[in-house]
């Protein structure tokens, strides 16, 4: 039976700010652009046929030139590699878009450039299909009404969307599981999502998304990757590959045991240890802290941060509560018993988020009272 190579990729944004990050945005910058390289080499090595591109490959249309030139040349340097590319609502087909560039993007490159079309691959007996985001936005489904020729070519299509339930609405090309169904496409290659699926099917149209590669903050946490393997008539092997050089990692961390801001980043570490292993200083955390402290404890953000030195990148949250035990308050009337008594009043009777900004609010004031004033919390 007839078979292809593919690599399914998605979601790059190159060129993203990460303003976030502070001084570490031009390191992740850097790797964001090498990891996408590092696909190119992934497709030399593995002697991919079809590399897939389902949108947002740029962050937006306004590209640098040395960063084009790079990517181009890199796909110029792609040995039996055909590159499909599906732009996405960051990097749509614009008037200024870089895919518009007269005479600049190699032989081997195919961009769509608009609503859902197809492209014969005699030579690789595949049928491709695909289409792009115009604008921002994409309110009309391209895979409304559609469905392929019934002969013998393997049908592959690249796009970006949203999958949605039979009456839901969505600004980016909307796309539902019946659609997918109907298409009879053998394999669906799917951006827009930045979290991986597994390969799914939908009658006998299998599809996924590949997640972006890299993730860019705390929404996009743990590993990153590709799809690869191979697709023929009806049938799908795709295994899904890890490439990230770091991972964003959520970690809640309970340090009720601590009794100072050293015992309590011990105790991040031992977590970020056992959480990501021999790797764990590679990584970008985002750490919140939780447990009661006691009111004459005094924690201190900048302290942890700096104890946690070796760590690429450390974001903290302070979500603990204050542990109060008010047989040891005395009733006399100084001004940091009547302030506790009452903050504990409000908060006794406050919802869950006005909790949170009570309790904030109260650990802050204990700190003024101990003459600790200074409050850091990313």
């Amino acid at each position: 039976m007839k078979e292809i190579r593919i690599l399914h990729c998605a979601d790059m944004h190159l060129g993203a700010e990460l303003s976030t990050l502070g001084r570490k945005a031009v390191t992740r910058r850097a790797e964001v652009k090498r990891t996408f390289l590092n696909i190119l080499k992934l497709c030399q090595d593995e002697k991919i046929q079809l590399l897939l591109i389902a949108g947002d490959l740029f962050d937006n249309v306004h590209v640098q030139k040395t960063m084009l030139e790079e990517i181009k040349n890199g796909f110029a340097g792609l040995e039996g590699t055909i590159v499909a590319i599906a732009p996405g609502n960051h990097d749509p087909i614009t008037e200024d878009s870089p895919y518009l560039l007269k005479d600049f993007w190699p032989r081997n490159v195919i961009i769509f450039k608009g609503a859902l079309e197809k492209i014969e691959l005699e030579k690789l007996g595949v049928r491709l299909w695909g289409g792009a985001f115009t604008g921002t936005y994409q309110v009309d489904s391209m895979l409304k009404n559609f469905t392929i020729p019934d002969d013998e070519l393997i049908n592959i299509c690249v796009i970006h969307g949203e999958l949605v339930g039979p009456h839901q609405k969505s600004n980016y090309n909307p796309i539902t599981e019946t659609q997918l169904k109907n298409s009879k496409v053998d394999y669906v290659a799917l951006g827009h999502i930045h979290k991986q699926t597994e390969v799914l099917k939908a009658g006998n149209t299998y599809y996924a998304y590949s997640g972006c590669p890299e993730g860019r903050g705390f929404d996009e946490i743990d590993e990153k990757g590709v799809y690869i393997g191979t697709v023929s008539k009806g049938l799908c092997r795709l295994k899904y590959r890890r490439l990230c050089q770091r991972m964003n990692v959520e970690l809640h961390v309970d340090i009720s045991d601590a009794k100072n801001s050293k015992m309590a980043a011990d105790i991040i570490l031992d977590k970020m240890k056992s959480r990501c292993e021999e790797n764990y200083s590679e990584n970008l955390y985002k750490v919140i802290l939780e447990g009661m402290i006691a009111d004459n404890v005094s924690i201190d953000i900048d302290d942890i941060k700096a104890i946690l030195y070796e760590i690429f990148f450390v974001k903290i949250k302070d979500h603990t509560t204050v542990k109060i035990d008010f047989d040891a308050v005395p009733e006399e009337t100084t001004l940091r018993n009547i302030f506790i008594r009452k903050m504990m009043e409000r908060i006794n009777d406050a919802g869950p988020d006005e909790k949170e900004k009570l309790n904030k609010a109260l650990r802050l004031g204990l700190k003024a009272f101990f003459g600790e004033v200074k409050y850091s919390e990313d």
